[in-house]
Parts: structure tokens; sequence; C-alpha cells
């Protein structure tokens, strides 16, 4: 299973089989788009408030994944509306930014590159700027977030290491208790396993960032 690696000039190396890829860059790709349309409220936002990074929307987004990456702050609604209106936009960007910073790193840099990845070309190696590696960690933890809601998972004790330090807050134990019950058959068997995935990719970053 692929891991961070840390380098003696303080970057951060990974290699990736092209499947384990392909996961990630579908899911980013996925919460790029999420991020970008919302609930297609970006063409009621005003341009002059957009361009300040003020939003006209006060309310929680309709989506379940949206509504956990980006939550209310205040358990009162218009305290929580009010401080939305002023932060919503720069915390899709950010969330967007570091999405995209995965989504980059994961592809090819051969000029003649048609767009696909194959299947079978073995391995990606990715090497990250330490600069860069708490924007992935953030990116890793959005992806198994949204994975999270999609698998109805609900607040509770028992966290994932990687959880705790990231702000997860899933239980991994039930995780497995669920995929060890789930039929080989079952769909959503692979969900479960790429969520698991993106909880050891956390874990792996963040015991190569204590190292340094």
């Amino acid at each position: 299973m692929s891991s961070f690696r840390p380098l003696d000039n303080g970057d951060l190396d990974i290699t990736f089989t092209s499947q384990e890829a392909h996961v990630l860059i579908n899911l980013t790709e996925q919460l790029l788009e999420l991020l970008a349309d919302g609930d297609g409220q970006s063409h009621s936002v005003d341009p002059l408030l957009h361009l300040v990074g003020i939003s006209n929307s006060e309310s929680p987004p309709e989506d379940p994944v949206l509504r956990r990456l980006l939550p209310n702050a205040y358990e009162d609604e218009q305290a929580a509306g009010e401080f939305r209106r002023y932060t919503e936009h720069g915390l899709r960007e950010k969330k967007k930014a570091h999405a995209l910073l995965i989504y980059e790193a994961l592809l090819p840099q051969d000029e003649d590159w048609n767009g696909d990845i194959p299947l079978d070309k073995g391995s990606i190696q990715v090497t990250i700027a330490m600069a860069d590696s708490l924007a992935w960690l953030g990116g890793l933890n959005d992806l198994r977030l949204a994975l999270a809601v999609r698998l109805g998972f609900g607040s509770e004790k028992g966290q994932h290491p990687a959880d705790q330090a990231a702000g997860v807050d899933t239980p991994n134990a039930d995780v497995h208790k669920k995929y060890e019950l789930m039929l080989e058959s079952d769909p959503m068997k692979a969900v479960y396993a790429v969520y698991s995935w993106i909880g050891w990719l956390q874990q792996s970053l963040l015991e190569a960032l204590e190292v340094k």
C-alpha cells in the first residue's frame, strides 16, 4: 500500500499504482465540481460582493456533503448566516485549491499525454514540496469527509488517529466492522475500501511529517 516518505531535502515522496492514481483523480474531479457548482447558487451572487469574497447566501448548502465541508460556525442561525456570507466563498476556494493540487500532481507530465492514464502504467511517483504538505492533508481530509457523508457516517467516539489530527469524526472501528459484514457483491464495499485507504494515506502523511 502506498505511503508517504520524507526526503533529505524536506520534501515528501509517494509512489501510487495507476489504479490508486485513478481513484484519487476521479474523487478530486468530483469534489472540484461539487465545490464549484454548489447548489446552483453561484448565478445569484452579486458580482461586486463576489469580487471581495462575500456571498449572497446565508443558508447552509442543500447537498449533505457540502454541509459537512462548509458547516455552520454557530448554532444561532442569524450569527451563522452572517458569518457564512463573509467566509464561505474563501473556504470553498481554499478547498478547491487543495483538491486541485492533488489532482494536478497525479497527472502525467509527458508532452504527448492525451488525457488518459493507462491502468497498466504500473506506478506514478509524486514528489510533494513541504510547503504543500498541509494542503495535501486538507485535501485528503475533504475527500474522506465527502465519502463519510455518502456512506452515512455520523459523529461518534473512537476516532482513527488521522481523523483526530485532521478533524474527521468517523470511527475507524465501525468502518472495518461494516466492511467485514458486507457481501463481496455489494458495490458499496469498494467505497468503504476507498474510505479506509484515504484514512491510511492521511495517517501515513502525518507520520512522515512527524519525522521532520
